[in-house]
């Protein structure tokens, strides 16, 4: 997969301790009609401050986070790439993006859709095992 274009909207104010939505466009079947992936894109030092912010020792539960060492241009286009693969389909960097969108119906779908295959292939597995052991 080929990245066409990366951007955000606006620069970090601190390369060290912020945040940023990346908008990325790849060449791919869904990148049409202005389509682009999002991710957000963090440095520890942010997650640090986040945690002093809501008073925590841990961060609550949030969409995922790219996370950086600091926020320059060639780090971000790095570690974009690094989540653009052909090995997995970009596998990567579609969850991340397709995460702040579903909904907890959507998940349960897909919890109770993996309940089934396990259940199908499990019984599949108790059939070939008695078949051999009998």
């Amino acid at each position: 997969m080929k990245i066409k274009k990366i951007e955000y909207l606006l620069a970090p104010a601190d390369l060290l301790n912020d945040c940023l939505d990346v908008f990325v466009t790849l060449e791919d079947e869904y990148c049409e009609n202005e389509f682009f992936y999002c991710v957000e894109i963090t440095t520890p030092q942010f997650l640090s401050t986040l945690m002093e912010g809501f008073e925590s020792d841990f961060l609550p539960p949030d969409y995922p986070y790219i996370i950086v060492s600091k926020l320059t241009d060639d780090i971000i286009e790095a570690s974009i790439k690094s989540f653009v693969n052909t090995r997995d389909d970009s596998y990567w960097l579609k969850l991340y993006h397709i995460t702040t969108t579903l909904q907890t119906e959507d998940v349960n779908d897909i919890l109770h859709q993996k309940k089934q295959e396990t259940i199908e292939s499990d019984a599949k597995w108790d059939a070939e095992w008695d078949a051999k052991n009998t």
